[in-house]
């Protein structure tokens, strides 16, 4: 049973729970800002070299004294004892839990179930759910869909239980196609972990990776490097072979958009797609995301539904997010659960009943989980144990004798403090990489295998895993070069031949974002620093200037930390990365700068948020503002969130 006691609370008793919320909020918040100017003084020089010649991939200690004391390990996962009564079985049937009724000592008068479904609304489709006419069921029934919803209710027809429920509804269509999963046709299964660094997935899953390296041989790409700050700006790049900008969501659905699974999908494959925090998805942050259901099994509705009947929680999930993490807890089941189910599980059974499902039929899922590691350092251990699971009992069950796993991150942790360590800035640019091909690949393709391996060493980037996926498609794993093709970047394919030499530049990495460079610390006060710290200044308000009315004009408190990027090269310009403290907001920025001569400054990159902002910007609609933006309405006041 769901508890609704915040919705049946007195007005007195909400409005003192609020202004306890606040207080906690705010004090955690005070620690949070309080240890940032702490720990961002400790920089450590990273001899490596430049960003314009060949790349010389770090090798950082994931447990290195510098950031040992960022490392905890978080409570045990608790959810909710309450009795579920109501599951569905191995069949699709959604059937009543007779010994959980019992157990609770509830008497039911009957239970109904509705069927959650996108609305047929050319503006909404992506933003709003619709339930379908309740149905009354007594033993076991038929769900006509992928999602539903049930209530059951006592004899005085009172709701006295809710739950959610998630299954792989087959498609007819997709059982008559004429492809059989085999060699040519294998599987592409990527599971997808927001902010995973290769050095924390070392350190906080080290189940899970141990079962990828020790039991399946997994391939780890060490050079793996993002190639923007978000999300979006590195799987855009994966995904579609475009780079964010060159896609505008927030005016038109993303439908007509080269998605590779749409590939997949035209050739006879089965596709999924699944990514938690609906508000914050990856098509969806400040977008319009899709008219129609991108793939053929979606499990956006069921997000949404989740956040719909949950809404306090939902609303004050940052605050018991933070909380957690700090070792406080507000009640006996844990904000990443629902129910008695953690909510990473429930991702990760619906995929796995996908991939059981469809068995005999090639297929492509996408999973990408936001909640467990986009803003905490360590709380995603809470999943070790389910992730090494299900990927245990895919091997077991042969689910991945013909299949292409990839596990992976898009970046390493923008905020957390870890951030502020010369490790976690280099860590924030490399994130995880690994990739498991089907068991009879390495016999039937061995030159190709031997790139595949060869390439763990070198330096790779999102568009590179593009071309990858696109050389699976099409069964073709030969070594050959490939020409740029509508102004995108060169895009080199894991199974081709990666050059040693290769560097940031020629990976279209910018020097923002590149790993592979070397720096000494200099003085924050000195006059160069100065006039390139004004300069950042200048941009952000020059950014912000396209929304004034809403944003407030930022100004400089101090110069955090500084250094100069090591040159291997003779150049007109050298180059500097600043981080700045502004006001109001207090917020951190760092920017990666080319100053010439006659105090001639070029930014290389986007300049860098790397301290939470929470509710600061709310007020903006442009996205691309929202790590600048300082409201107008917060400015002389203290925002909640």
């Amino acid at each position: 049973m769901r508890l609704k006691s915040l919705t049946r609370c007195s007005l007195k008793k909400c409005v003192t729970f609020g202004i306890f919320l606040s207080v906690i909020y705010c004090g955690l918040s005070y620690y949070n800002f309080y240890y940032n100017r702490y720990v961002i003084k400790y920089r450590l020089a990273f001899d490596n070299i430049n960003v314009h010649v060949s790349c010389n991939i770090p090798d950082l200690d994931a447990f290195d004294p510098s950031i040992r004391k960022y490392i905890y390990e978080p409570d045990p996962l608790q959810c909710s004892k309450n009795h579920e009564y109501t599951y569905i079985d191995n069949r699709g049937l959604l059937r009543m839990n007779d010994t959980a009724i019992k157990l609770s000592g509830q008497t039911l008068s009957h239970c109904e179930y509705k069927v959650i479904a996108r609305p047929y609304d050319d503006t909404k489709n992506d933003i709003t759910i619709n339930y379908g006419a309740p149905v009354t069921f007594e033993d076991k029934t038929n769900i006509d869909g992928d999602f539903c919803k049930v209530t059951c209710y006592d004899s005085n027809s009172k709701p006295v239980y809710n739950n959610l429920h998630a299954h792989i509804k087959l498609k007819v269509n997709k059982l008559k196609t004429n492809l059989s999963t085999d060699k040519k046709n294998p599987n592409v299964l990527i599971i997808g972990l927001d902010s995973m660094s290769r050095l924390n997935m070392i350190r906080r899953m080290p189940q899970t990776y141990k079962y990828l390296t020790d039991n399946l041989d997994a391939l780890v790409y060490k050079g793996f490097n993002s190639v923007g700050d978000c999300s979006m700006s590195n799987l855009y790049p994966m995904l579609m072979g475009l780079t964010d900008w060159y896609v505008d969501g927030s005016k038109y659905f993303f439908d007509p958009m080269p998605l590779i699974w749409k590939n997949y999908s035209r050739k006879g494959y089965v596709t999924m797609y699944s990514e938690d925090e609906p508000q914050y998805g990856t098509f969806n942050y400040m977008t319009k995301g899709f008219r129609d259901p991108p793939s053929d099994h979606y499990q956006r509705p069921f997000w949404l539904s989740l956040d719909d009947n949950d809404v306090i929680n939902s609303l004050l999930s940052p605050v018991w997010q933070m909380a957690e993490n700090s070792g406080m807890k507000f009640g006996k089941t844990s904000v990443f659960c629902f129910g008695r189910t953690p909510k990473h599980l429930l991702m990760l059974n619906y995929f796995h009943q996908f991939v059981k499902q469809y068995s005999k039929i090639p297929k492509f899922a996408f999973i990408w989980n936001n909640q467990l590691a986009h803003e905490w350092l360590n709380m995603v251990q809470i999943a070790d144990d389910d992730y090494e699971n299900v990927i245990k009992q895919m091997d077991k069950e042969g689910s991945l004798e013909n299949t292409f796993l990839v596990v992976m991150g898009d970046h390493g942790h923008r905020f957390d403090w870890i951030r502020h360590t010369l490790i976690g800035r280099v860590e924030e640019r490399m994130p995880f990489l690994a990739i498991v091909p089907p068991k009879w690949f390495k016999d039937k393709h061995p030159a190709a295998y031997e790139k595949l391996k060869t390439n763990t060493e070198r330096l790779l980037s999102p568009y590179d895993l593009y071309e990858f996926l696109t050389d699976i498609y099409n069964n073709d794993y030969r070594d050959r070069a490939k020409p740029n093709q509508n102004g995108a970047p060169k895009r080199l394919s894991l199974f081709g031949s990666i050059p040693k030499t290769r560097s940031c530049h020629e990976a279209h990495i910018k020097e923002h974002f590149c790993a592979c460079y070397g720096t000494k610390n200099i003085r924050v006060d000195s006059d160069t620093v100065k006039i390139l710290a004004n300069y950042i200044i200048e941009q952000i308000n020059l950014e912000t200037g396209r929304d004034r009315m809403k944003c407030a004009i930022l100004k400089q408190n101090m110069v955090k930390t500084a250094y100069k990027i090591i040159s291997g090269t003779q150049g007109p310009f050298e180059q500097y990365v600043v981080v700045v403290e502004t006001l109001p907001g207090k917020g951190l920025f760092e920017a990666t700068l080319k100053h010439y001569g006659n105090n001639v400054i070029e930014l290389g990159g986007e300049i860098s948020r790397i301290n939470k902002y929470g509710n600061q910007s709310i007020c903006t609609n442009i996205k691309a503002l929202r790590k600048y933006c300082y409201c107008q309405q917060n400015v002389g006041g203290r925002e909640l969130l």
